[in-house]
């Protein structure tokens, strides 16, 4: 258990960094990132039609039983403009610290589980890079269950979903290169 928490702390620490100079330090998201033309006038509007924080979609979906405004609803989406917000009317300040902690420890959480997932595995007992491997496949599954129905459900533009996707998978990746290195060359026990 010991080394499986190992593993874990290390490959949440070279996640963390991976993130840092994914979101921070490179254009590896930004070049996806759009700004509205006329920011002022959205944000007023914004301000004036959503009432609380959540998720506010364009156009909303009417409830099911109502059948004459479902296919107004159906038209709209169609035609367009579609799109997702989400909102908050209070804001919030930039690179919080509870969120850079949180997003650290959610790191180290998740790499102690893909130790433990290793540990459970055949890899376990494989190579250095088959290890390492079984990681970076852990990104592909994340990258599947998230960043790919995200695209396809919610329409999320493919050069937003492609950096997502990458983001994970080089991530989990790296990662793996000091789970595999934390972890015996024997099948760890709990």
């Amino acid at each position: 258990m010991k080394k499986i928490l190992i593993a874990g702390l290390v490959g949440g620490i070279i996640l963390y960094i991976w993130g840092v100079l994914a979101w921070v330090l490179l254009p590896f998201h930004t070049s996806a990132m759009n700004s509205f033309t006329n920011e002022d006038a959205v944000v007023s509007s914004m301000s004036a039609g959503a009432p609380k924080k959540g998720v506010y979609f364009v156009p909303a979906q009417p409830p099911k039983a109502q059948t004459a405004e479902t296919e107004a609803w159906m038209k709209k989406m169609e035609k367009g403009p579609t799109g997702m917000v989400v909102y908050d009317p209070a804001g919030m300040p930039p690179l919080m610290p509870v969120q850079m902690v949180i997003g650290f420890l959610n790191g180290v959480l998740g790499c102690i589980l893909a130790a433990w997932f290793l540990s459970r595995s055949t890899a376990a007992s494989g190579s250095y890079f088959g290890k390492v491997a079984f990681c970076g496949a852990l990104g592909i599954f994340a990258s599947l269950t998230s960043h790919v129905l995200a695209w396809n459900w919610m329409n999320y533009p493919l050069d937003w979903s492609s950096r997502m996707v990458a983001d994970t998978v080089i991530g989990w990746t790296l990662a793996g290169l000091g789970i595999a290195k934390a972890n015996a060359p024997e099948r760890l026990g709990i």
